[in-house]
């Protein structure tokens, strides 16, 4: 239906989008209304959708039904609601119902305000204004809109562009290309926002020079672009001239290349943003490498992409279900060989893929912050491990639990980690806990102030991977540690003279320090040898063994008793 009431001249009255199926109270709520706004009516949330996505540069405000027939004021809700750009548009809900679930609903699917039926006309008024007031003294669409910058869509403008596009066309083939200023920060670093900026803009230029007509154009973020289009050339071709070499000059004679993330036949049931997220899997291929300037999301991309959606679907269930194992790899003194520890390690029996590599589900757990319950999970079984071989008489040695940041970072930390040690009654003496360099880049003081919160209640600190970080020394310093695992990087250079000079003197810092130290990854009789001689106190790897089940390293306790 048609849908301006006011005919008269309107350049300096706001619009309003009027959303009701019963077509007296929408009357009645345009007779209150007409004289200081522009109207625009529907009579369904579908109608209603459908004319703010065309306008919603216009409207200002927009009055919505809650009981309508074919899409009703909750689903319009929760649509607008995932749209960057249609969510900034106000919405007050009308509604003849006091029940207060209701009113939570919508204000939980981004209502701004509420007026009851039947409608008070100075009440209405009133919230209408005060609403737009606030709105427009926040901020203007056009700086949601458009990136200042560039000139172009914003993140969020160019998801809705785009998927209205390809709502509009479902016969087009689109394709979508991100675009990646090559060591974009280090310039930036060296010569300053003002220089980095400026090498923006010329790739903003060339991006726009190669572009069709009726092409969306963004800024992703603050060196990416993207462009989605109906090219069709490309469709066929990897080896397109559009992703010949491309270079931006900058100061001091320097070029900069452009990488470029390419996916062609977009599905247009697919929204946008996971378009971008398949183009951007594409351009972390050839971010840094050499040569190679443009890859294009493929089937065994896709295919990943997939078996990362199933582990993110299926790790909570994973874990109720007990299908996480632990596996332990043990310490040994590095002078006389005598068992003196071991690291507990998650592992993977997954229903579909069999036994997974920790490579493939910790970086997608720590990426979901779900790597806090996993570790937990490690801690709690390990405490009950512990118990069970202390009650069959076995020399237990102390077990390290690695632990991510997200969990330290949370409020009840240590309260949820003591709990399983108090209940099962194990010695803390046994427990380590092990935590990675990179964790303390920021939040430091709160999270040394858990650790020696853990440290104060018997509970010892190893810190991993040390030596690989830029602040090591620091680390040294300011963190409550009682030992240092030098990377396995270490070991793969320990017959370089350089290698080993470094470490001996890290090894003797430490032990100024009292702190104990632990080289990780040693195999071969040789590196033992070399360890040894620059003092290493203890040693983790193939060499004394694999990481074992609990079953065989409770044998393997026995072996050592």
């Amino acid at each position: 239906m048609d849908n301006f009431k006011d005919n008269r001249p309107t350049r300096h009255k706001r619009t309003l989008l009027i959303i009701e199926d019963d077509e007296l109270n929408r009357e009645m709520l345009c007779v209150m209304l007409e004289e200081n706004y522009r109207i625009l009516q529907a009579e369904n949330g579908r109608e209603g959708l459908d004319i703010l996505q065309k306008n919603y540069r216009e409207i200002s405000l927009i009055v919505l039904d809650v009981q309508m027939p074919e899409m009703n004021g909750y689903e319009f809700l929760e649509v607008v609601k995932g749209d960057e750009l249609l969510k900034e548009v106000p919405v007050i809900v009308a509604t003849g119902s006091s029940r207060y679930d209701e009113e939570e609903r919508c204000l939980d699917l981004g209502a701004s305000d509420f007026v009851k039926k039947p409608y008070n006309r100075h009440v209405v008024q009133c919230r209408i204004s005060n609403i737009i007031k606030l709105r427009e003294s926040a901020s203007t669409l056009s700086e949601i809109e458009f990136d200042e910058l560039t000139g172009l869509y914003t993140r969020q403008a160019f998801y809705h562009h785009a998927d209205m596009m390809l709502r509009q066309n479902p016969d087009v083939e689109y394709r979508l290309v991100i675009s990646d200023i090559e060591n974009f920060h280090a310039v930036r670093n060296r010569y300053g926002k003002k220089v980095a900026d400026e090498m923006l803009r010329k790739d903003v230029q060339i991006m726009l020079e190669r572009q069709v007509e009726g092409a969306v154009c963004g800024r992703l973020s603050d060196d990416q672009l993207v462009t989605m289009t109906w090219d069709k050339r490309t469709f066929d071709s990897k080896t397109s001239d559009d992703f010949k070499v491309v270079e931006i000059e900058g100061p001091d004679g320097i070029t900069c290349k452009l990488k470029f993330g390419v996916k062609n036949k977009l599905d247009h049931s697919i929204p946008v943003r996971e378009h971008c997220q398949h183009a951007l899997m594409a351009l972390n291929i050839v971010k840094h490498r050499y040569g190679v300037f443009v890859a294009y999301f493929d089937k065994a991309m896709e295919e990943r992409l997939e078996r990362q959606k199933v582990i993110e679907r299926s790790m909570e269930k994973a874990l109720r279900d007990e299908q996480f194992l632990i596996y332990y790899q043990p310490k040994h003194d590095a002078k006389t060989g005598r068992l003196i520890g071991a690291e507990a390690l998650i592992r993977w029996v997954h229903p579909q893929y069999g036994f997974m590599s920790p490579g493939e589900f910790i970086p997608i757990f720590e990426q979901s912050g779900f790597i806090s319950e996993a570790d937990l999970y490690a801690w709690k079984r390990t405490c009950h491990n512990i118990r069970r071989w202390t009650n069959r008489g076995l020399r237990v040695v102390p077990i390290s639990v690695n632990c991510s940041r997200t969990g330290l970072l949370q409020g009840d930390f240590f309260s949820k980690w003591m709990e399983p040690v108090r209940m099962i009654q194990v010695p803390t003496e046994f427990l380590h806990l092990e935590v990675t360099e990179s964790l303390f880049a920021e939040n430091s003081d709160d999270l040394s102030r858990v650790l020696r919160l853990c440290r104060d209640n018997g509970i010892k600190i190893e810190l991993d991977d040390f030596g690989t970080g830029y602040s090591s020394l620091s680390s040294l310093e300011l963190l409550p540690l009682d030992t240092v695992k030098f990377d396995i990087s270490f070991m793969k250079r320990l017959f370089y003279d350089k290698t080993a000079r470094i470490m001996a003197l890290s090894v003797q810092l430490a032990h100024s320090l009292n702190l104990q130290t632990v080289a990780e990854g040693i195999e071969t009789e040789e590196q033992l040898e070399i360890i040894r001689r620059l003092g290493v106190d203890a040693v983790q790897g193939y060499y004394y063994s694999k990481p074992l089940c609990e079953e065989e390293f409770e044998e393997y306790l026995r072996k050592y008793k």
